[in-house]
């Protein structure tokens, strides 16, 4: 399993990137270790500790955290982490910002890593990162949380494998440091040294079914499905309570294209599993299943069963994300006038005053953009566009590099509805290069501008991409294999 919090949410949903690869131990063994030291009660730091022996290895750690700071409400750097089985992460961060001032250099700089993270402040959020690493130079987990920055936030996986290795030279028994070599790697092209530190990971925790889940989706982004399900199931012998891998199963199973046997793997983790974060990225796979198959319409009752279930529970951001998703499906389904109810749907829980203020920006950004796809759906190109301009205007301002990516992507996608192919891949060229959904559109425009060669590169690289799911792949894959079969 991949150690990337971020891989279980939605495209269109702004979430903060709980630091799972964390600090956690008695300050004593810090100073004999170089490590960052913790500032808190000693009864706060064990239960912490116990927390790490099972995040820092993808386990749930349950309600240990929140224990810690129940033990020291002053614990500041355990408010980090607090709140994840109740939903109040945004809540204790806060209070860790606000206690940020009693604790070590080292982890107040950690502490205002993650409060710019939540933001979406990728550069203030590199420099704090970069101060707490010339402070505590050290600590291999300061090298993956650098790493784990490089990789999510930048897309530089040469970086974030030089941290991660970093941190195996600090200790070369930490494996967590290992996992993600395997995924740096592996995304660097490099199957081999993906594959040995893979092997490594479960030689050093071998009862641990993390190991052999992160082996198994090696296999799968390999094309070996079948070798993958056998290593999911390795992962569930080791621990049938380790949810996610029915997750792997399921993608496996869609991609050989039984999406039937791909939707009970999914429900197995919502009928077994009373970790949220697990269910809630079931209940989006078998969103995707059906956006696999090509089934929109069930995709977008799914998708509406889900928007019923967050209003139940109050949680309007994943209200406004779901929205937001549901004007993409009925686009697609062809109903715009379901599109454009959830559209503003998603508007008006973008102005929510119950929301962070801070965040208002992303939300307006997000909206705007779903409204210039339906109305290049619809055919009004000059409003289409008039909406990307002040899209971009944020995009600008915010001095992040994702949301001018995005920018680039629709505005890309709104020149190849209107056939200007080169003015469509000059866009394309500024989006997300990681991105297969980006691949797919730009191969469109190559193919629509007679470079057979080129587009058929991409719809190759595209349909052998066979990564955990998520919307937008889910969306390009088959489309990519139909245009390969032609």
């Amino acid at each position: 399993m991949t150690p990337n919090i971020l891989r279980r949410s939605a495209r269109f949903a702004c979430l903060l990137l709980i630091p799972v690869l964390a600090s956690f131990a008695v300050p004593t063994i810090y100073a004999q270790n170089g490590e960052m030291p913790l500032t808190g009660s000693s009864d706060a730091l064990a239960l912490f500790k116990q927390g790490r022996e099972k995040a820092e290895n993808l386990e749930d750690a349950g309600t240990l955290f929140d224990q810690a700071v129940q033990k020291d409400p002053n614990f500041a750097f355990g408010y980090l982490f607090a709140g994840r089985t109740t939903g109040e992460t945004q809540k204790h961060l806060a209070t860790a910002v606000s206690l940020a001032d009693k604790v070590s250099p080292g982890e107040r700089e950690w502490i205002m890593a993650a409060s710019e993270q939540s933001k979406g402040n990728a550069a203030a959020r590199l420099a704090h990162l970069e101060q707490l690493l010339k402070l505590h130079p050290g600590d291999k987990r300061v090298h993956s949380q650098m790493g784990l920055y490089y990789r999510n936030a930048a897309g530089d996986d040469s970086k974030a494998l030089m941290h991660f290795n970093e941190a195996t030279k600090i200790d070369k028994n930490y494996a967590p440091a290992y996992n993600n070599i395997g995924y740096s790697s592996l995304d660097l092209g490099r199957n081999k040294e993906a594959e040995a530190a893979f092997k490594t990971y479960i030689e050093l925790i071998p009862n641990n079914p993390n190991p052999y889940d992160s082996y198994a989706e090696f296999l799968m982004r390999s094309g070996k499905f079948d070798d993958s399900l056998k290593y999911y199931n390795l992962a569930l012998a080791k621990d049938p309570t380790f949810h996610d891998s029915y997750r792997g199963m399921g993608n496996n199973y869609a991609y050989k294209g039984e999406y039937a046997k791909s939707r009970q793997a999914y429900q197995t983790i919502l009928d077994k599993s009373t970790n949220a974060g697990r269910r809630n990225q079931a209940a989006t796979s078998i969103i995707n299943s059906w956006i696999i198959e090509g089934n929109f319409a069930k995709a977008v009752e799914a998708n509406q069963a889900r928007i019923e279930a967050a209003e139940k529970a109050g949680d309007t951001p994943a209200q406004g994300g779901l929205h937001n998703l549901a004007v993409f499906l009925s686009i697609e389904a062809g109903d715009m006038e379901g599109a454009a109810r959830h559209l503003a749907a998603a508007a008006t829980l973008a102005g929510d005053p119950s929301l962070p203020a801070a965040q208002k920006g992303n939300r307006d950004f997000a909206v705007q953009l779903q409204r210039a796809r339906l109305l290049g759906a619809r055919g009004d190109f000059t409003a289409a566009r008039t909406e990307l301009e002040a899209a971009q205007k944020f995009a600008v301002s915010s001095g992040n590099p994702g949301p001018s990516r995005t920018y680039n992507l629709f505005a890309g996608m709104l020149e190849l509805q209107q056939k200007n192919y080169v003015k469509a891949n000059e866009h394309f060229a500024k989006a997300n290069q990681l991105d297969p959904f980006v691949w797919y559109y730009q191969a469109l425009a190559y193919e629509g501008a007679g470079d057979a060669k080129a587009a058929n590169a991409l719809y190759r690289k595209v349909a052998d991409w066979n990564r955990l799911d998520t919307s937008n792949y889910f969306f390009v894959r088959p489309r990519a294999m139909a245009k390969l079969k032609k």
